[in-house]
């Protein structure tokens, strides 16, 4: 629900401004650890093959919820393993998607991971899991305690419900193993950084418990001013073999998260195009200037519990059931820039002729001009999946059937206020001592629950050792009903998917998928609205070489989203919106030997807004008036035609590892006006780590050749420089 408001923030503004507005380890990696050290029982599986590529996992689970071999799954399954982002000091989800083709990751607002897969936005078009279960939709995803990233591109609604309508991102936190070790590191960095990390493992082999515990500690200034941060992470997580075919995982987390939101730094208007149109540019300030209120604060407390139960009944039968509670109490106020306009100070009077004067403006300056948005969320999840797996044959076909059922009820209590702020000096930033003005009408509050109850059926079936199919659906019917606005609403989706692989030869696989999904009509859509719907085609090539040490994917998709609510001036929204996204992706792993390995990542995105209309308010010499646009063609916001990754390693016998990697980001928009473009950068990292007994020492530095380039800010008039050239040094100890 929030995803909605939050997108119709700018609308909301607008309508009342003045006539003037315009993980990780930090020791050694555990990817190495073969399954029997590893105490059974959490749903979620992947397999490390003995002599595979270190940094690509041969097997995922969230294309169907089954251990499925990477080489026969027909879709291109993004993975980032704990190992890559130990070596690129990846803190947060964000950090680790940059890895994954056609993924545009940007700022949200400093307080929450935000990207944009294929072209569509995370907010409404992605799910987010950890160990399978669905998550709040707002807050970092820390990664201290992650030890594999999955990315499911495009319509997951057959395994995972509504609102997956482009992509699901699993997180697969790290499990208790039969053995004893501690992992222990401190890591100290620019702008005052602080991070310590505890990795506390009890088991012994054979043993039917086993015990881990996960902590975090992290503090920083941040970059632009007044921008520090507090994370606080604890997740203790215990596995209990009942017995040889009986295994049950228990974990809790709780995550106590402090960002300052961050505004950006505002556009400016200087002129106009030959067309008419506005001719906006960055505003020419420091980089490290603040826009914010003093009011501005973002703090989270967030709490995971879940409990995992498998049983294998016989040698065709296994069981499973997932119980899961998640629970968010946001507090979130932040500053919304609105605009920059000139700082009058009064007239200058002349005659011109007897009898006629002019009054001609003084400007001093400009003003920056700002909504307060105020927002305190409350959201709870809690859920269960109940699953079972049967193999059997037909003929000669042989079937690994999944069939699950899922309950779960979500709230949702939430205030959303806007208020105005006084204006503060473009290049003199101080906060007057005004507290933020309360625009009437423009508070929007809910007291919402969503019952669901969805089965859903997914089949493996080998009809040969080179041909495979896969085949799902979910059904999912949805009661929402909001006791404050007096809202009921019901729908009742299916969400189906097929897809196939053949292998011509042992080291090629064909494969090609089509699957569809369905998100539930916005909240604040008041009136019968269809349920926004996406779907999507993919056809792909994977093949591998020396060995299995070097193996390439490429893909080629094309997505589409229909019913786009899109809001209108007066906060509602109308369906009047269609998205379409063609693209190529390609990704290569390889490890040829003498210590050295790299990953590499291109994606090609044609998107489009096919059908796009929105309401703006607009100053007019009659007062402001709402003028509808018509978007239909740009290109959606901050999806880039070209995305670029590039990471590689070269370790050596004596201990010493050097890494060097690069990002590139096409130009892009950043709003569906297209009336400002952000440039393309380049971006290169660095690393190097020397590991003797049970110690290690690495550096990283991102940015090396600090390049100025700019990111995603909060609303249309607004960016955020990025970070300029930063170091960390980390020591790690294992015991």
């Amino acid at each position: 629900m929030i995803k909605q408001l939050l997108r119709a923030l700018p609308v909301l503004t607008l309508a009342a401004m003045p006539a003037f507005l315009s993980a990780q380890e930090t020791a050694q990696s555990e990817s190495s650890q073969s399954e029997e050290q590893v105490i059974q029982g959490q749903a979620t599986e992947f397999i490390f093959v003995e002599g595979s590529l270190p940094l690509v996992p041969d097997s995922n689970s969230i294309a169907s919820k089954l251990p499925l071999s990477l080489f026969m799954t027909p879709n291109n399954v993004g993975m980032v393993t704990s190992e890559l982002m130990h070596e690129q000091n990846a803190r947060v989800m964000g950090d680790a998607l940059a890895n994954v083709s056609g993924i545009n990751v940007q700022p949200g607002f400093g307080v929450t991971d935000y990207f944009v897969i294929r072209g569509f936005d995370s907010l409404s078009s992605s799910l987010i899991l950890t160990d399978g279960a669905p998550e709040p939709e707002a807050t970092y995803w820390q990664l201290y305690n992650v030890e594999l990233l999955e990315v499911l591109k495009g319509p997951g609604g057959f395994l995972y419900g509504s609102n997956p309508l482009a992509g699901t991102v699993n997180l697969v936190r790290k499990q208790p193993m039969a053995i004893q070790r501690t992992t222990g590191g401190a890591a100290f960095g620019s702008f005052a950084d602080f991070e310590g990390l505890l990795d506390y493992n009890y088991g012994q082999p054979g043993s039917d418990v086993a015990f881990r515990l996960n902590g975090l500690y992290r503090r920083s200034d941040g970059y632009r001013d007044d921008k520090d941060s507090r994370v606080t992470a604890l997740n203790p997580s215990l596995a209990w073999t009942v017995n040889d075919s009986h295994q049950l995982n228990a974990s809790f987390e709780y995550v106590d998260a402090r960002y300052s939101p961050d505004a950006g730094v505002p556009l400016q208007l200087v002129g106009f195009n030959a067309d008419g149109s506005p001719d906006f540019q960055v505003a020419s300030v420091e980089p490290e200037n603040n826009y914010n209120s003093q009011f501005d604060r973002s703090e989270q407390d967030i709490y995971r519990f879940q409990v995992d139960y498998e049983g294998q009944i016989n040698e065709s039968l296994t069981i499973r059931n997932k119980l899961y509670s998640r629970k968010l109490d946001w507090v979130s106020n932040g500053t919304l820039i609105n605009g920059v306009a000139p700082r009058s100070v009064g007239f200058e009077i002349s005659e011109e002729s007897p009898g006629s004067l002019i009054f001609a403006p003084i400007f001093d300056g400009f003003d920056v001009f700002r909504t307060f948005i105020a927002l305190d969320d409350k959201q709870n999840f809690f859920g269960n999946q109940f699953e079972a797996i049967y193999e059997f044959e037909t003929g000669n076909i042989r079937h690994n059937l999944l069939s699950g059922v899922e309950f779960a009820r979500n709230t949702d209590q939430f205030a959303l206020d806007v208020a105005l702020l006084a204006p503060i000096d473009l290049h003199n930033p101080v906060n007057v001592p005004f507290a933020p003005q309360s625009i009437p009408g423009q508070m929007v509050a809910g007291d919402a629950r969503t019952v669901i109850l969805a089965p859903y059926v997914i089949d493996q079936i080998t009809v040969s050792p080179n041909l495979q199919l896969l085949a799902g659906a979910r059904l999912d019917a949805i009661d929402f009903n909001d006791d404050l606005t007096r809202r009921e609403r019901n729908d009742t989706e299916v969400s189906p998917m097929f897809g196939a692989v053949w292998m011509p030869t042992q080291d090629v696989s064909l494969y090609g998928n089509f699957s569809r999904s369905f998100a539930p009509p916005s909240p604040r859509a008041f009136g019968d609205f269809e349920p926004e719907k996406s779907r999507q085609v993919e056809i792909g090539l994977k093949t591998r070489w020396l060995d299995g040490r070097a193996q390439v994917t490429a893909a080629a998709y094309e997505l589409e989203r229909e019913n786009i609510a899109i809001p209108d001036d007066n906060g509602f929204t109308q369906q009047v919106g269609n998205q379409q996204s063609r693209g190529f992706e390609f990704e290569l792993a390889i490890e040829p030997g003498a210590g050295f390995r790299a990953v590499a990542s291109y994606a090609y995105n044609d998107a489009e807004l096919t059908k796009f209309a929105e309401t703006v308010i607009v100053p007019t010499p009659v007062g402001f008036l709402p003028i509808v646009f018509d978007r239909s063609g740009n290109r959606p916001a901050f999806a880039p035609e070209h995305l670029l990754s590039l990471w590689g390693t070269k370790t050596f016998t004596s201990g010493l590892g050097v890494s060097l990697g690069a990002r590139y980001t096409g130009e892009q928009f950043i709003a569906e006006d297209n009336a400002f473009v952000v440039p393309d950068a380049f971006v290169v990292s660095a690393a190097a780590t020397y590991a003797w007994n049970n110690y290690d020492v690495s550096v990283n530095v991102q940015n090396l050749t600090g390049t100025d380039y700019f990111t995603r800010g909060f609303g249309s008039q607004s960016v955020t420089p990025a970070t300029p050239t930063a170091a960390w040094v980390r020591l790690g100890v294992a015991f």
